[in-house]
């Protein structure tokens, strides 16, 4: 066997190896939802690996099947980043909260969407596996490509760099968990992570600087990338709780550099319940964790720490939670009340928000939990 052959297996494996770590995830005993989203990230990350070997091998250069499967992933390719990034973000707070503004990392993948369907409704446009971008940017074929060909070559990088751009932010903040001096759990643990993290934004910087001069460069950033994967397998294999554990020590890093310290915590969350409760501040629709840290003489930053670490709320859950608590004695103790009239009064902005929160919080609808407990 060529030590070609030998590159081409190691490039390939991490593709087949990062689905089957996705299909471990839904056989888990419990699937929450951060084991739903490792799963997907990691399926993704196995079809993204796929198309980056298909292309910087060279093995399919003359294949339409290797093109074809390479145009069609991009728009899967596109959710990838984002979804790796929600990944550490967990890892790195507190609390996993799925906000609808994350669906707006679909976007990117939208619209690769829609680029990649043009030659099928504008003619003299076409692409196919003669025009495979297996090639440099800077190469002299490149240049002779198409307009739209050349975009659909750029669609195979941009990923990497969003990648890039968005994982750096999370590396800065996970930088206190490699310095930390004092460990309660497994030291390795917690820098395993960083250095895995750290070998994502590595492997693809040089993927984005290979697939400019040399796609041999690339190849060896596809290694790197599926040894650190393999690497941190076979961590997490003697350290079931590897996730847990290494929140954890985030978490307790954090806090030896929060913002926090020298404050009387529970007087402030005393006062906090107080001002729910008492002064039923919930109840104003554009409440914001900014106006309710300026009541407690806090900062934005401060509220949210004490939210986190010490309710184990997040802000939205902590006030929604005072508002169903109080729309569900409205809806027992003012029967002929229209449920709109009680969502506005305990302060959300629409009928459509107020049900939705309620039925997650309680498992019923507003209406069914007053015809449910209203007669006893």
């Amino acid at each position: 066997m060529s030590s070609e052959s030998v590159l081409h297996f190691f490039m390939f494996y991490g593709a087949v190896f990062s689905v089957i770590i996705a299909l471990g995830q839904f056989v888990q005993k419990k699937i929450v939802t951060i084991n739903k989203l490792y799963a997907v990230s990691f399926f993704g990350l196995g079809i993204w690996l796929l198309q980056i070997c298909i292309y910087s091998s060279g093995l399919f250069d003359s294949s339409a099947i290797g093109y074809y499967v390479s145009i069609a992933s991009i728009p899967v390719i596109f959710i990838v980043p984002p979804l790796m990034v929600m990944r550490y973000t967990w890892i790195i707070t507190s609390l996993f909260d799925v906000k609808k503004i994350y669906y707006i990392v679909l976007l990117p993948s939208i619209i690769s969407l829609f680029y990649l369907l043009v030659p099928l409704f504008i003619k003299g446009i076409s692409c196919g596996s003669a025009c495979f971008p297996g090639l440099p940017l800077l190469s002299d074929r490149f240049y002779e490509l198409s307009l739209y060909d050349k975009g659909v070559y750029l669609l195979f990088i941009i990923p990497n760099i969003y990648l890039i751009t968005f994982m750096l932010p999370n590396l800065i903040t996970m930088a206190y968990v490699w310095n930390r001096k004092k460990w309660n759990t497994v030291p390795g643990v917690s820098r395993m992570g960083y250095i895995f993290a750290l070998s994502i934004v590595v492997s693809n910087a040089i993927c984005v600087y290979g697939a400019f001069v040399s796609l041999h460069v690339v190849e060896w950033a596809v290694i790197i990338a599926n040894t650190a994967m393999t690497f941190v397998y076979l961590v997490t294999q003697r350290h079931p709780d590897y996730n847990k554990l290494l929140k954890s020590e985030a978490m307790k890093a954090r806090y030896e550099r929060s913002r926090i310290k020298g404050l009387d915590i529970q007087q402030i969350i005393q006062r906090l319940y107080e001002i729910m409760e008492d002064e039923k501040a919930f109840a104003d629709e554009e409440l914001s964790l900014p106006d309710l840290a300026k009541e407690l003489n806090i900062s934005a930053h401060q509220l949210s720490e004490i939210l986190n670490e010490h309710i184990q709320k997040n802000f939205n859950t902590f006030v929604n939670e005072f508002r169903v608590k109080e729309a569900q004695k409205l809806l027992l103790e003012e029967p002929d009340r229209s449920i709109l009239s009680i969502g506005v009064a305990v302060g959300f902005n629409s009928n459509t928000t107020f049900c939705t929160v309620f039925s997650k919080m309680t498992g019923m609808s507003p209406k069914q939990y007053r015809k449910e407990y209203g007669k006893k």
